[in-house]
């Protein structure tokens, strides 16, 4: 009933509304995203997707605890590189507009 092709299937459509999500999350908080900056939004995405298929395959072939071993490993690069890209997308650069404060 479920295999391969509806989950990718499902996995695609689920991308689609994550990324407009994010776009418009981004444009409500007045972030400037460029092609960079989404590029790494989707290496994030990327990294939580493959820890949890990774976890559940494992699961899946009798190997529970070395997939969720390795889902915690996954999860903690996505904390580090989701924290680090978050102080990217909200950093402004200072203008010369700005008034300095005396």
């Amino acid at each position: 009933m479920f295999n391969g092709s509806l989950f990718w299937f499902a996995m695609g459509v689920l991308f689609v509304f994550v990324a407009w999500a994010f776009k418009t999350f981004a444009d409500d908080r007045g972030w400037r995203l460029n092609w960079w900056k989404g590029l790494l939004a989707l290496l994030w995405y990327a990294i939580l997707s493959l820890s949890l298929y990774a976890w559940g395959t494992l699961a899946g072939e009798g190997e529970a605890g070395a997939g969720f071993k390795l889902f915690l490993i996954g999860l903690f690069v996505c904390i580090v590189f989701g924290a680090g890209l978050v102080r990217l997308l909200i950093h402004r650069p200072k203008t010369q507009a700005e008034p300095s404060p005396q």
